[in-house]
């Protein structure tokens, strides 16, 4: 069976500390922070104060918006801080989010995320030796000398996964990573027809085995006593990912609905947004429900991951609700 682990949000340090040791004792497997409304290393340095076992990732930090060397001093400082816990989750995000949020070089992302991962690697396991560090690619050029990080390592090797949604990326993820992590907006019929495939086509361009990748799915769970409020919550999430162009080929067998919630947003009317999602929905793309329907229908998806990271519904609603839904994940799937 596979083991769950919980999406964290951001809050005072003293609240997310409270919460890693809940998730912790109630047995979850890791916390992952995302990088949207927050930053994603800082949440989870509050949660390594409280916790001892319990392994601590970004999901996503993005990979192009940051240094590789931030991001391997981060990475290194995280796992230092957490005793050898933490996994860098990372992902290339949209490609207008980069250039115009950001104002950074997007490029071809498979290659770009490739090289990315191969230099921080390189500084993450020589940043403590203190010979030259250098890398001349593509996208990166690197001259790193006259300096060593005055700590040793927590481990020899950081575990890097590598977030994807459709068949390049994820067929990357399984060549370069050691893990994948999946898209809140996965379906059960993406998961089979498109995840599990591109996974075993980059397990075997590498030369890898099945064994030596971790496929983390992550799925947005709802479960509530207030049923129609818990699929209703499900619903804004699934609402708001089909404003993303990105991912249009997900929704495909909706494609009314998907119509539907396009128009809304041309108007800004995010409630029509919201009712746009149908029941089907809501079933193809989230766990929602009560309790108990959520752990029988979780079921599905847990038998085709190494880990599933349960989501609160985080979009479109009030982040009071999306705590409610937190909390009531780890009522209903701690042990």
């Amino acid at each position: 069976m596979s083991r769950y682990s919980l999406a964290v949000g951001m809050a005072r340090a003293e609240e997310i500390a409270l919460l890693a040791r809940q998730a912790e004792d109630a047995g979850f497997e890791a916390l992952w922070a995302a990088e949207m409304s927050h930053e994603p290393f800082l949440p989870l340095a509050a949660a390594a104060t409280s916790t001892s076992r319990i392994q601590l990732g970004t999901s996503i930090a993005l990979a192009f918006v940051r240094s590789p060397w931030v991001t391997a001093l981060s990475a290194l400082d995280m796992d230092m801080l957490s005793g050898g816990r933490f996994i860098l989750g990372l992902g290339t995000g949209l490609k207008r989010l980069n250039e115009r949020w950001h104002g950074v070089a997007y490029g071809k992302p498979t290659p770009h995320i490739k090289e990315c991962i191969q230099v921080i690697r390189l500084i993450t396991e020589n940043a403590h030796l203190g010979r030259p560090i250098r890398f001349s690619g593509q996208y990166y050029d690197l001259d790193i000398q006259g300096w060593q990080r005055p700590y040793p390592p927590q481990r020899e090797r950081i575990p890097v996964f590598l977030a994807g949604v459709r068949e390049g990326m994820i067929r990357t993820a399984a060549e370069i990573a050691d893990g994948l992590l999946g898209h809140a907006i996965y379906s059960l019929p993406w998961i089979r027809q498109t995840v599990l495939p591109s996974v075993a086509r980059g397990l075997a361009q590498a030369g890898r085995e099945r064994s030596a990748f971790h496929l983390c799915l992550t799925v947005c769970c709802a479960a509530g006593k207030d049923r129609a409020a818990a699929r209703r919550a499900a619903a804004a999430t699934i609402a708001f990912y089909a404003t993303v162009n990105t991912y249009e080929p997900l929704f495909a067998a909706f494609g009314g609905e998907y119509r539907r919630i396009q128009a809304a947003v041309l108007r800004g009317d995010t409630a029509d947004m919201v009712d746009a999602v149908s029941d089907q929905m809501i079933d193809a793309f989230a766990v929602a429900g009560t309790p108990e329907e959520a752990r029988e229908k979780l079921a599905a998806y847990a038998e085709l991951a190494d880990s599933i990271c349960l989501a609160p519904p985080d979009q479109l609603i009030d982040p009071a609700e999306t705590e409610e839904y937190r909390r009531a994940l780890l009522a209903t799937f701690g042990r």
